[in-house]
């Protein structure tokens, strides 16, 4: 005989009841759900996700890679390979800052299938790519050009040099500028803060309107120490003018050097080596030893050579009247001899400390009929003057200049407030 736990009421009336739900469950649970009952197959199953389309604009900044924008996309390194070699332009750095147009085909889990772009590794040249799976292909197409006048307008805050490149001139077409008006400005002492500037230039754009090179200046204007000099580049004579079409170019340059420290000027002075007055018949230039010297103008040399208290020296004779004298040299420049010819800003030697000097600089005389004037009083005849049958077309185009730089400067002062 089998002995049964004691078991109460109460829980033979729970574990009934929980039989009946197990039950009804179980019944329930058959009719919803039939063991019988194929899977889905086919038309009647859900459909995978398709693919998804993505289109991107990129900045591809000057000086980055199409390739590795394509990493930080999501590319793989087999497509970025397929690329590249369809592209080799797409591993070098693009010359300017461009916008990367990106459509691409995006299926999970993030993998990408197609994919298309056009971007320019140069301003004159525009790229487009397809890919499909690890298959690229590449056509280039090179862009138009055209010629434009851009206007460069500004203030002196910091230097001539800082300032005009600020305002979107080159660095050549800064030392063009200076060129212009080496007769007129002396560079290390006459330029102050607020001194101002305005430039025509030519401007070579591609279909962007980006610039791809910088031309000759057309016309320049310098104001220092309130007053204003302008110039205009006029191609039959093939110089630059002044607005009243005088040649802007002098018969000799204000001064020899690029670079220097005016130490002494024309006049008495304490003589540094005599110890007493004595008249400086000429201008001193600080420099280190090696600074290239210039011819001041045109002209044949006179004299070449070791000269006493002068040291080295070169002697330059340009026309009948006027002369240059150039003292305390280093070295000459090769081939330079009595009857060589020279022409205005050809280095014809290097600064020095020879003869009677106490240091490194350059001494430098304008010598009218034989007799030292002082160089930055003197009164240099002008080259070349514009013949009269072409002022009033000069004129004409002076006055559209003025008026378009007269426009830049009222949309620089809108721009800056």
């Amino acid at each position: 005989m089998t002995l049964l736990p004691k078991v109460s009421l109460g829980t033979l009336a729970l574990l009934a009841a929980g039989g009946l739900l197990a039950s009804l469950f179980s019944r329930h649970a058959e009719a919803a759900f039939p063991q019988s009952a194929p899977l889905l197959q086919g038309s009647e199953a859900p459909s995978a996700l398709p693919p998804l389309q993505v289109v991107r604009e990129v900045t591809l900044p000057r000086g980055t890679t199409l390739a590795s924008h394509l990493r930080q996309a999501g590319f793989q390194p087999a497509q970025i390979a397929a690329l590249s070699a369809a592209a080799p332009s797409a591993k070098q750095p693009v010359a300017n800052t461009t916008t990367l147009t990106l459509t691409y085909e995006e299926a999970a889990p993030y993998h990408i299938g197609t994919a298309q772009m056009a971007f320019r590794p140069t301003p004159t040249q525009e790229v487009a790519l397809s890919l499909n799976g690890t298959h690229a292909k590449a056509v280039a197409k090179a862009k138009p050009l055209s010629e434009h006048r851009a206007i460069a307008v500004g203030r002196i805050t910091n230097s001539l040099w800082a300032d005009a490149t600020r305002a979107g001139l080159s660095a050549q077409q800064v030392k063009e500028f200076m060129d212009i008006f080496a007769w007129d400005i002396d560079y290390t002492r006459d330029i102050q803060p607020g001194d101002s500037f305005k430039v025509t230039y030519e401007e070579t754009q591609n279909d962007l309107g980006q610039r791809v090179k910088t031309g000759r200046i057309l016309a320049a204007a310098f104001t220092v120490g309130g007053e204003t000099r302008q110039a205009f580049w006029w191609g039959s004579t093939k110089e630059y003018l002044n607005e009243k079409g005088e040649s802007k170019r002098k018969l000799l340059l204000r001064t020899p050097l690029e670079v220097y420290r005016l130490t002494s000027g024309f006049g008495m002075r304490m003589h540094p080596v005599l110890g007493y007055n004595k008249m400086h018949r000429g201008l001193d230039f600080a420099a280190p030893i090696g600074t290239p010297v210039k011819a001041s103008g045109d002209g044949v040399i006179a004299e070449i050579g070791p000269k006493g208290a002068y040291g080295n020296f070169i002697l330059i004779r340009h026309n009948a009247k006027f002369s240059t004298a150039y003292a305390h040299l280093h070295r000459f420049s090769k081939g330079l001899r009595v009857g060589s010819k020279v022409r205005q800003g050809q280095i014809i030697a290097q600064v020095g400390n020879t003869g009677r000097s106490t240091g490194p600089h350059l001494h430098y005389e304008v010598r009218l009929q034989n007799q030292q004037v002082n160089p930055m009083r003197a009164d240099l005849p002008t080259a070349n003057p514009l013949s009269r049958r072409q002022l009033a077309s000069f004129k004409a185009t002076v006055a559209s200049i003025q008026t378009a730089w007269r426009q830049a400067l009222g949309t620089a002062r809108v721009a800056s407030r």
